[in-house]
């Protein structure tokens, strides 16, 4: 398993989220990499849903500055 969520990321996603500088196409990527490693520390079985990953994602992307707008449909997507 990876030390840290983090480490899942590809190096261009992972450049981007380090510098504040993260695209919406990223997101995806980042809320699978979280996802992975709340499930790898069993997350899943204390009741978390990926749901989770992608509000942790969404916040720290907005207290770096980096508030991507998402649509319902997006947001559906993105959780399941």
């Amino acid at each position: 398993m990876a030390r840290h969520w983090t480490d899942l990321l590809p190096s261009d996603v992972g450049a981007r989220l380090a510098n504040c500088t993260t695209i919406k196409k990223d997101i995806e990527i980042l809320v699978n990499a979280k996802w992975a490693t709340m499930k790898a520390e069993g997350k899943q079985e204390a009741g978390f849903k990926k749901e989770d990953a992608l509000v942790y994602i969404l916040d720290l992307l907005d207290c770096n500055g980096r508030y991507i707008d998402l649509t319902k449909d997006e947001y559906d997507e993105l959780k399941s």
